[in-house]
């Protein structure tokens, strides 16, 4: 505070509140004194100016701002009621040697004016103005005046500033010590939801129209409006608690200071920042507050081996900025990547994820046994919170899953009619969805489509997934079969009406809506750079393309196809039987210039890389199915009927044919005996093998080992690499989905 005065009543030292302000500017009223000798009682009031003083001591008692020029005394009550007639109000000016102002010993003046008042309890509004007629302060007092003469006024008066400017000191911009980070640029506090209270300090100080500190009381006090979304972590104090009255400041300077609990502040839905709002209308300081919160899709303490979890980073208001993750193990390892992308299999400890929406999530995935380790999440603004998880056996603590465990999922806890069994084909196509996070497979014998999320499924509990079954709309009838996501799109191809439909599923509902011409028979899609293509099973090859518009057939010469794949070079390539010669084949089809089918190859005739000591060139059936590509760029095909599984070079020759896993006890024969091939993210071939109720890996070096499907007479059908990383199988004699975990 720079030079101010004391404003006294008569020869009563009085304590004036500091002022200065964000007052409209007021006129001042017309110059009026009592005229000499009238009978009206009045008041004597007396003004003592001390002398300008810097000093930090000054602040006490409360002084009004220098740049006063004149001071205005208005009754405006008797007894609690206007008077009638008016009186006018009294302006003196205050100056040195102007009027009654007189100099005082302390280098100061003090200035005498005679108001004019009425018997009774008179209230006196007492405004301070500078030069051009401003208003600096003001404030009131309520005096017993009597019925004839001169009353004098004793009672001290604090006048109260008023306010034309609140400033708002906060901490410097960054990371605090606490841990928190305040962003000046948006004014947002971001502490970390970690179960820590946090505190940011907030100091409020104000200025009168000549720009003058104001210190005490304030005129009109400075609301303060906190909003809590999260109902219950944020409150605010004030210190000195006299300063604050409710959620108002009365005098300044005070210091705000906002708590947050550390408690879980976002609920379900968009994330909405707190604030805090300081002051009102358009003038009025905000800051936001925005925690840095991360949830977990599990416990992390019960971190189960080779099963991702995911970790949800979320921030509100949030735009364009990054979330960086951090992973460290003891003795294992631990991937992470950014949603919907599936965490790699070795390797990446590290990685920065952009959020748009103030929420991102991170898939992780620990892939060895350890003794723990953390996993941190940071943002922008170097607000980081760091989480340990535990996959160490122990009581209570992690869950270990053994390599290659084969786990089981509940469809239905009461078969729907008509009654499974070996005959009819349940659970059928198998496909990942279009945003990455949801299974699809079809139900063909009750014409519906399941889902359910990976991330939900917990090897061990059967009901752990939450698994929907819907039914399907647009037709009637339906019997689904096979089904893709290609092109951000769901589809399906049904046995019923021979057509290929897109749909989309909600509530328990999926809706139906055809694509193209009806088929002959569809068959196994391949999703490929140059269309969609549905291997018709007797039928000609169609390819759609663009997506969305009409099937067109492509010259194939196959009258029975099993599966489909990507072959060497990107183009889609089948197994099936050759028209007219009944012997196995293959066939791929070149990006359609003329919409060309390349090969076909007769598989008996092929020849053997190395040597001729090959099983192809044996009289009979060979039954071909299964087909992937596998992670040595060779293709890989299964002989259904002989039980091998053979590898074909990019030079159309046979690597060589090798054994699938020796059949356990009596050979298991079902309508729908499918032998579907997958290449999976380990490295290694995963094949569906129904006659021995497995799942079967078989090395890129031709080693094939059988893992048992625990319900007996399952006939799996589908095989597919999941977004979790793992291997997922429908079983087509039961209510069941199947899981491979991967270590």
């Amino acid at each position: 505070m720079r030079s101010a005065f004391v404003l006294l009543f008569l020869v009563a030292v009085t304590a004036l509140a500091g002022c200065g302000g964000g007052g409209t500017s007021t006129s001042l009223p017309p110059a009026n004194s009592p005229s000499s000798g009238s009978t009206h009682p009045s008041a004597a009031m007396t003004f003592r100016f001390p002398a300008p003083s810097t000093a930090s001591n000054a602040r006490s008692p409360k002084y009004l701002s220098p740049n006063t020029t004149s001071v205005t005394i208005t009754i405006t009550a008797v007894n609690g009621v206007p008077p009638s007639p008016a009186i006018p109000p009294t302006t003196i000016a205050v100056a040195p040697g102007q009027g009654s102002c007189t100099a005082v010993v302390s280098g100061g003046f003090s200035c005498t004016a005679t108001v004019g008042a009425v018997a009774g309890n008179d209230t006196f509004l007492i405004q301070a103005y500078d030069s051009s007629g401003t208003l600096l302060s003001s404030g009131s007092l309520t005096v017993a005046v009597n019925p004839t003469g001169t009353t004098t006024v004793a009672t001290p008066l604090v006048l109260g500033g008023v306010t034309t400017a609140a400033s708002i000191a906060t901490p410097a911009p960054g990371v605090q010590a606490d841990g928190s980070a305040f962003n000046a640029t948006q004014s947002t506090w971001i502490p970390p939801v970690d179960g820590t209270a946090r505190t940011l300090t907030i100091v409020i100080s104000a200025a009168d129209a000549s720009g003058s500190t104001i210190v005490g009381p304030l005129a009109s006090p400075i609301p303060i409006t906190l909003t809590d979304p999260s109902s219950g972590t944020l409150s605010f104090s004030a210190t000195p608690s006299a300063n604050a009255s409710g959620a108002n400041v009365t005098a300044v300077p005070t210091t705000v200071t906002l708590h947050y609990s550390g408690a879980s502040f976002y609920g379900v839905g968009t994330p909405t920042s707190g604030m805090l709002k300081i002051g009102s209308g358009s003038g009025a300081t905000t800051i936001a507050i925005a925690p840095l919160q991360v949830a977990t899709s599990i416990t992390l303490a019960n971190a189960t081996v080779g099963v991702p979890f995911t970790v949800t980073a979320t921030e509100a208001g949030v735009s364009g900025a990054n979330f960086a993750s951090t992973a460290a193990s003891g003795g294992g390892t631990l991937e992470a990547a950014c949603a919907p992308a599936t965490p790699p299999t070795a390797g990446a400890t590290s990685l920065t994820c952009n959020a748009t929406s103030g929420t991102v999530v991170f898939d992780v995935a620990p892939s060895g046994l350890g003794t723990g380790g953390s996993l941190a999440i940071s943002d922008a603004n170097g607000v980081n919170i760091k989480q340990s998880f535990d996959v160490t056996p122990q009581s209570g603590g992690g869950i270990t899953v053994p390599p290659h465990t084969v786990a089981e999922y509940t469809v239905f806890a009461t078969p729907p009619p008509p009654a499974p069994s070996p005959n009819i084909n349940m659970l059928l196509g198998l496909s990942a969805g279009p945003n990455g996070k949801h299974m699809y497979f079809t139900e063909g014998a009750i014409g519906n489509i399941g889902s359910f999320a990976p991330s939900t499924c917990i090897p061990g509990n059967a009901t752990s997934c939450g698994i929907v079954s819907s039914s399907i709309t647009g037709y009637s009838s339906p019997y689904p079969l096979y089904i893709t996501a290609a092109n951000g799109a769901l589809m399906f191809d049904d046995d019923n009406s021979n057509a290929v439909y897109s749909t989309s599923c909600s509530g328990g509902s999926c809706t139906a809506t055809q694509v193209g011409a009806t088929l002959a028979q569809p068959g196994p899609f391949v999703a490929s750079s140059f269309g969609l293509i549905n291997f018709e099973v007797g039928g000609t090859p169609q390819i759609l393309q663009p997506i969305g518009s009409t099937w067109n057939a492509l010259n194939g010469v196959f009258s029975n196809l099993s599966q489909a794949t990507i072959g060497f070079s990107g183009e889609p390539t089948a197994t099936g039987t050759l028209g007219g010669t009944g012997d196995p084949g293959l066939e791929s089809v070149l990006p359609p210039s003329g919409g060309s089918l390349v090969l076909p190859t007769d598989f008996k005739n092929l020849t053997y890389c190395t040597n001729t000591s090959q099983h192809s060139t044996d009289t009979g059936t060979i039954a071909l199915d299964g087909l992937a590509l596998g992670s040595d760029g060779n293709l890989w095909v299964v002989e259904a009927d002989r039980r091998y599984i053979a590898a074909i070079s990019s030079g159309n020759c046979i690597l060589g044919e090798y054994p699938l896993p020796a059949i356990a006890g009596t050979p298991l024969t079902f309508l729908v005996e499918h032998y579907a091939a997958i290449a999976g993210p380990d490295g290694n071939l995963w094949v569906t093998d129904p006659a021995n109720n497995s799942i079967d890996r078989v090395t890129t070096s031709g080693a094939a080992t059988a893992f048992a499907i625990p319900t007996a007479a399952a006939n799996p059908f589908d095989i597919i690499v999941g977004p979790d990383g793992n291997l997922w199988f429908t079983e087509a004699s039961t209510l069941k989905i199947g899981e491979v975990v991967l270590q």
